[in-house]
């Protein structure tokens, strides 16, 4: 979590002192008014963070956790295959893609029982599974993908 929220506060912070603070036409500024704003920057975004963090009604761990589950369950298992299974083809990816992110908003929508389990584990079974089965129902990569796909194995085996 700390290094997601520095990296957050210093992508912020040079965003205004690099690209939102020097208006088109106006007089430049030097690097130690740059720094002077980035720091600033930093503080004041900081403060509005700590004061949504210390709302008990704040939602945001959980928009967060949803949003990687999303990230996770639609393009984690397309990642993994793509890397170790030189049967997978593009329907299947499209399609694991399609049932990892639909399985996560519908579960997310459900409740009770099996429905509390975390959507990040059911949609990416779900996709996984869906690439499996997708491609071995429609065709065969073409040979280039797999001549692409043994050529990148084989120097990875040597070294």
């Amino acid at each position: 979590i700390m290094s997601t929220v520095d990296s957050q506060l210093l992508v912020s912070a040079s965003t205004l002192a690099e690209d939102l603070y020097p208006l088109k036409g106006g007089p430049p500024i030097n690097d130690q008014k740059r720094v002077k704003i980035g720091r600033i920057a930093v503080s004041i975004i900081a403060v509005i963070a700590m004061l949504v963090a210390m709302d008990e009604n704040s939602r945001v761990l959980d928009v967060v956790a949803y949003a990687w589950g999303g990230l996770g369950a639609a393009l984690g298992p397309v990642t993994l295959l793509s890397l170790y299974w030189r049967r997978m083809n593009w329907q299947g990816a499209v399609a694991g893609i399609l049932i990892g992110g639909l399985t996560v908003i519908l579960w997310k929508q459900l409740e009770g029982g099996l429905f509390d389990l975390y959507e990040l584990v059911p949609g990416f079974f779900l996709s996984l599974l869906s690439i499996v089965i997708v491609s071995l129902i429609t065709r065969h990569p073409e040979e280039k993908v797999t001549a692409d796909f043994d050529s990148v194995e084989c120097c990875l085996n040597d070294s």
